[in-house]
């Protein structure tokens, strides 16, 4: 790289502290080592691993990047802008066709189109422990940048975007242009400082360059000609720790200074102060953005109407093929989801109130080129069809009222807020709170609430009548069938799970729900009419909730597979197998009766059999003792101690009071307890814990037994598993009797009270899953 001359646009002023300009000693708090506020994982503990990338959803960032252009703005040109015409070689200062006034000339503003967000963990941890490494060798003080770096007065007044920086080691933000798809890769990834200065020269020696000024980081910028990113161009937002910088305008050696522990980077002082880091761990890059370039000759409306649309990557953000070229390359892949994404998912099942109540398997995201391709093809046709960007937004408000298929998109927002921690004392804010009253999203953790921030909501256009809709399978060759995109043509596609999973039969007790990105269009009154409508509304549910015929496969694309267990449709299997060969099942899948046909219904204090085929979890569960009472005996599974109830809850008809059966709010008592003068405080504190069928616990502590008692009662309606234990995990009471195996789900309890007993969270967060 090269470039020449002072640059006379720079700043005198230094807002910096009075502090003497040789150095700034390090006063650094370390607790500014931990992740930035503003990040969606910025409560995950040191050891929790995550690598994301997120569309920024503040309503000012596209005007606060723009305003971080502008104050950065420099009208100069170097020799490393490239001709646009290619009619000219590097030039210094600038061919005649990018210095100001030319054709097309120098950019005059650079305008924001889409912010992204990097939040990746390790990156992050490498960053800090270099920064602190940093800082311990500089103890001595650094001397600053003089003057300031140009992007630190916008981003020092604007902290809820940009973290807190440490002068004392010149950390600063700084920009890195480039090709987009090549920003993508190095969001995900990293620097490679190998292969630093291939292309463009290494004038300070190999290393990452960056630069104070946009205007120099967009001589690096690259859009794509003829290609989906034609006119979007990229620049990484970084912070970066420069330490003892050498200050120079010409030395090849100063990479190696700096790997002699001279410096710690090198400033490039000419035109443009050039930024350069020899190590990738020296340089975090927080931000993607995607911008336009503006030209004196831009007409301002034209400007105005392409960034008043949201911009999204061709390949969708959450996807790991993100930065591939379609054009090039194509893919075909199944991704299972990480715990969090998992824990995610299961929440919004519980949360359609599907029954019989239903456990994740697994759930697979699908990546297939080709059939995002024919989705994006059939969008940009139907965008044309209903009068391209101009026309569509009269086209489609005239049939908003007859379709809006946005039921499943508030299912997934709801998921998305931080849950109050009042919730279950009761907030007092009511509607007013800005944190999420919702009981499913109080299921999740921070790793289960970021997974659900990246579900692609934002990028669904309504004008379209775009939105997510469920479809139901009974075995896996059926949803594998669905993921090639053939048999989604005619098909029936439901705002309500419930009600598509009703619509299936079971297979060893599993169905297959996915959850389908489906482009609606325009409703028609026939199925079988050949018009240029997109779908038919078959019905509409009580719940105003939508059953939709979709005409044309291209219009659909499967992303999400569930695999879902439930235990009450494998015994319902089993029990039809068994019944007698001239009782038959009824049509419509075996919830449209429960088989109430074949088999007769037990009796209500009918005694509960064993399975005969056990799952490899329950056998272990029945291998492993319980621990019980005051935590100094073992009890196995089959020495459960057995709730005592009082005489008066004994029914006429003599059952066994052994036999806990459906009990409900049971006092248990063990035979050698007595009334004791104990007092109850000396036992505290006390939990209650519940567990549901699908295994989320949930748990609260309280001092006094009447105070988890009280909430266990408030929970109880719900029909979960429940029990309340003191310090000792003695179980004082218990609510709803679990289905199978309740050692196993003891046991599971007690891990999670150990767990969670001593965690100093539970003071302030009030409850954890």
């Amino acid at each position: 790289r090269s470039s020449s001359g002072p640059d006379p646009s720079r700043k005198t002023s230094d807002p910096r502290p009075s502090v003497p300009k040789e150095s700034i000693k390090s006063t650094a708090n370390p607790t500014s080592d931990g992740l930035p506020e503003y990040w969606y994982h910025n409560k995950m503990p040191s050891n929790v691993s995550f690598d994301e990338m997120y569309y920024t959803q503040d309503k000012d960032i596209h005007s606060t990047f723009d305003e971080l252009f502008k104050e950065s703005y420099v009208a100069s040109a170097t020799r490393d802008r490239k001709c646009p015409t290619g009619e000219h070689g590097s030039t210094p200062g600038g061919c005649e066709c990018v210095k100001p006034g030319g054709d097309p000339g120098l950019p005059v503003a650079f305008r924001t189109r889409r912010v992204i967000r990097v939040e990746a963990s390790e990156m992050w941890r490498s960053y800090v422990k270099k920064r602190n490494v940093i800082r311990n060798r500089r103890a001595e003080g650094v001397e600053p940048m003089d003057p300031p770096p140009k992007t630190q007065s916008v981003v020092d007044s604007h902290s809820g975007m940009f973290a807190p920086l440490d002068p004392t080691v010149n950390e600063l933000y700084a920009f890195h242009g480039t090709f987009v798809r090549y920003a993508l890769s190095i969001a995900e990834n990293d620097f490679n400082i190998d292969l630093a200065g291939s292309s463009t020269g290494t004038l300070y020696g190999r290393g990452a360059y960056l630069g104070e000024s946009i205007t120099k980081a967009d001589e690096y910028a690259k859009d794509e000609p003829g290609g989906f990113y034609e006119g979007v161009f990229a620049v990484l937002v970084c912070r970066v720790t420069m330490g003892k910088m050498n200050v120079t305008s010409s030395d090849t050696e100063a990479g190696e200074k700096v790997k002699r522990m001279e410096y710690d980077s090198t400033c490039g002082k000419r035109l443009f102060r050039e930024l350069v880091i020899y190590y990738s761990d020296q340089c975090y890059p927080e931000y993607l953005v995607l911008y336009q370039r503006v030209h004196a000759k831009d007409v301002e409306d034209e400007i105005s109407n392409v960034l008043k649309r949201k911009f999204f990557m061709q390949v969708p953000l959450h996807w790991r093929n993100v930065a591939t070229d379609l054009t090039k390359k194509h893919f075909r892949d199944h991704h299972e989801l990480a715990d969090s994404g998992y824990q995610h998912m299961q929440c919004l099942v519980n949360q359609a109130r599907v029954a019989p109540s239903r456990k994740l398997q697994r759930v697979l995201r699908l990546e297939d080129s080709s059939l995002w391709e024919q989705f994006v093809e059939f969008k940009r046709d139907l965008r044309e069809r209903l009068g391209g960007e101009e026309g569509i937004s009269a086209v489609t408000s005239e049939m908003d009222n007859k379709l809006k298929v946005n039921a499943v998109e508030k299912d997934l927002r709801a998921l998305m807020k931080r849950p109050c921690k009042f919730l279950k004392s009761g907030c007092k804010r009511g509607d007013k709170c800005k944190f999420s009253h919702n009981e499913f999203a109080a299921a999740m953790d921070d790793m289960g609430l970021a997974a659900s921030r990246r579900l692609p909501v934002d990028e669904l256009d309504r004008r379209l009548h775009e939105g997510f809709l469920w479809l139901a399978c009974s075995t896996h060759d059926e949803a594998e069938e669905v993921s090639t995109g053939k048999s989604c043509k005619g098909t029936c596609f439901f705002e309500n799970l419930d009600t598509a999973l009703k619509e299936v039969k079971s297979k060893d007790g599993l169905k297959y729900a996915i959850l389908c990105r489906v482009l609606c269009g325009v409703p028609g009154d026939d199925s079988s009419a050949s018009d240029d409508k997109d779908c038919v509304i078959l019905k509409v549910d009580s719940n105003n909730r939508r059953q939709v015929l979709i005409k044309e496969s291209s219009a659909v694309y499967p992303e999400y597979f569930l695999e879902l267990y439930s235990q009450e449709d494998e015994e319902a299997e089993k029990a039809a197998a068994e019944a007698p060969e001239t009782a038959e099942a009824p049509e419509g899948g075996d919830e449209a009766a429960g088989f109430s046909n074949a088999v007769e219904e037990a009796p209500e204090d009918a005694p509960v059999e064993a399975d005969e085929e056990l799952s490899e979890e329950e056998r272990r569960a029945l291998e492993e003792p319980l621990h019980l009472g005051n935590g100094n005996e073992e009890i196995g599974n089959d020495e459960l101690p057995v709730p005592v109830r009082d005489p008066d809850d004994i029914s006429e008809e003599g059952s066994d009071p052994g036999d806990p059966g459906d009990v409900h709010e049971d006092e248990i008592r063990y035979g050698d307890d007595e009334e004791s003068d104990v007092d109850p405080a000396d036992l505290g504190p006390y939990w209650y814990i519940k567990r549901d069928d699908s295994g989320m616990m949930d748990g609260e502590p309280s001092e006094l037994p009447e105070d988890a008692i009280a909430c266990a009662e408030r929970e109880a309606e719900w029909g979960d598993f429940i029990i309340v234990v003191d310090k000792n995990f003695k179980i004082l009471k218990q609510w709803n009797q679990p289905k199978g195996n309740a050692a196993a789900k003891l046991n599971e309890m007690r891990e999670f009270w150990e767990l969670s007993k001593d965690d100093e969270e539970w003071s302030s967060d009030g409850s954890y899953f």
